[in-house]
């Protein structure tokens, strides 16, 4: 069985679901330790001259993912509430692709409802693009499981646990997986080598590693 883990980023980009489609279990590393300068809070979106992000205000706190909690009250300079904002960007830059129009008014009801905490809302929307790019995997989270152990360790008592005979990685994990503990119980560890697919965006040119909402407008599927 091929396990992959990886954190719950916000409208996470495409490596992220070719994982998840490339896996029998897809794990989500939601108490691992929230990284401010990672994806878990923020992603970008394409706009006419080039892209940019959308970032949820969160507490920055040195705690889990799974405890990192939204700040609500904040608003933007335009004088909606972040996702009000976030959700006003995408319409505006998204309107007119081929897609959006398909899958708009579900997006939208996931930003209208009110999340506490962070994994909530990037829950709800890994499940919406799940559906969406009709994937299969079962999705799992790592925080049921109860490890506190760290680093390689950690992944490798998670794929035991779950009966996995293959870890499979993102690509930069060949620079920081200890692979030896993986060989020690008999597990393969393979890398992800996923190449950005490229496809007509509503704007010329092509800018990847979007948000994968960016994908689904423009294409409909994972191109």
């Amino acid at each position: 069985m091929i396990i992959a883990i990886h954190q719950p980023n916000y409208l996470p980009y495409l490596g992220f679901f070719d994982k998840m489609k490339k896996s029998d279990l897809f794990v989500i590393y939601d108490d691992a330790q929230f990284n401010k300068s990672d994806f878990q809070h923020r992603n970008r979106i394409r706009i006419h001259n080039g892209w940019k992000w959308l970032t949820v205000p969160v507490e920055k706190k040195h705690l889990p993912i799974n405890e990192i909690r939204i700040k609500n009250e904040v608003s933007t300079w335009k004088g909606l509430g972040w996702a009000d904002a976030h959700f006003k960007d995408i319409e505006d830059n998204y309107k007119g692709a081929a897609y959006y129009s398909e899958y708009a008014d579900e997006l939208k009801k996931i930003y209208e409802k009110r999340y506490d905490k962070l994994v909530e809302l990037n829950m709800e929307l890994i499940n919406f693009l799940k559906k969406a790019f009709d994937i299969k995997t079962e999705i799992g989270l790592s925080s049921e499981l109860g490890f506190t152990s760290r680093s390689t360790e950690r992944l490798v008592e998670m794929v035991e646990a779950l009966g996995g005979d293959t870890y499979l990685s993102g690509a930069a994990g060949r620079n920081y997986l200890d692979t030896s503990l993986f060989q020690k119980k008999g597990i393969k560890v393979v890398f992800q080598d996923f190449k950005h697919p490229v496809y007509k965006q509503r704007y010329e040119g092509f800018e990847p590693d979007m948000a994968a909402i960016d994908a689904l407008f423009n294409v409909g599927k994972m191109p």
